[in-house]
């Protein structure tokens, strides 16, 4: 790879952009949902193929469960993906829960999972092709420093790495414990220093529309993998937008200069 082209920081998003975890967080969901309404018979193989298309819509973990109960309550799938975000606070006081709530439940069961399978959990995730080896030789190369920045735990994110022998140093993966939205998360990564470049890949627009419109970060080379958790409207907008390249699995695996290649 050439070194000549390189970021000086790369900031990669790991869910929909390293990781397919829609499996995991079905049967997490399935797990909180069997808690909070009581339906051992909840048949989630029914719903899986909707869940994980609805997928795209989903800000951070918690509201995994919502979306399963919305399945089930037969909300139309055109409704959830249009409306999402006035679904959420209508389904909270309906079935009169928090956000708190949700978030601990979550945690709790995705904890005893690990504690009691700690395999089975990590079999529920799936590396997109190619990812693993690509992240490899990127941390391998002289630069550019990576940086990992979830929504999820960065626990959990460290130790889904980890077995696939990808070794990251775990102050370089920002997790949902630092409490910080990613145009922060970016901020303080970003030296003072102009000529330092920083690239950043996430599969949530968004995302890159908020980090778009913060002036300080104007110097922020943005990409949205078009093999993560989007829309075809999505990426419409993406390849209509001067600011946002489109990056594809393929070119995410070749030389950084390919990145920019339409």
């Amino acid at each position: 790879m050439s070194s000549s082209i390189a970021p000086d920081i790369l900031a990669l998003d790991f869910d929909g952009v390293l990781c397919d975890g829609r499996a995991e967080y079905l049967e997490s969901s399935r797990r909180v949902y069997q808690e909070i309404w009581n339906d051992s018979d909840l048949e989630v193989e029914k719903l899986a193929s909707c869940f994980y298309e609805l997928r795209s819509i989903i800000e951070t973990g918690w509201e995994m469960p919502l979306l399963l109960r919305a399945l089930v309550l037969g909300i139309a799938d055109k409704e959830i993906l249009q409306n999402w975000s006035s679904l959420v606070p209508n389904l909270l006081e309906k079935e009169n829960l928090s956000q708190q709530t949700l978030m601990q439940l979550l945690d709790e069961k995705r904890d005893r999972w690990i504690q009691s399978n700690v395999q089975d959990w990590l079999a529920h995730h799936q590396f997109y092709s190619g990812i693993i080896p690509q992240l490899q030789h990127i941390l391998a190369s002289s630069k550019p420093q990576v940086y990992i920045i979830t929504t999820k735990e960065g626990r959990f994110t460290y130790t889904l790495l980890e077995q696939q022998g990808v070794k990251i140093p775990p102050d370089q993966i920002i997790g949902k414990e630092c409490q910080q939205p990613k145009t922060e998360t970016l901020t303080n990564l970003l030296p003072t220093d102009d000529t330092v470049s920083l690239w950043f890949v996430e599969d949530r627009l968004k995302t890159l529309l908020s980090v778009q419109k913060q002036a300080n970060l104007a110097s922020v080379k943005l990409f949205l993998a078009s093999w993560g958790y989007n829309t075809a409207r999505s990426r419409t907008l993406a390849i209509e937008n001067q600011q946002i390249h489109l990056l594809s699995l393929d070119q995410f695996q070749q030389d950084f200069f390919q990145w920019e290649s339409n």
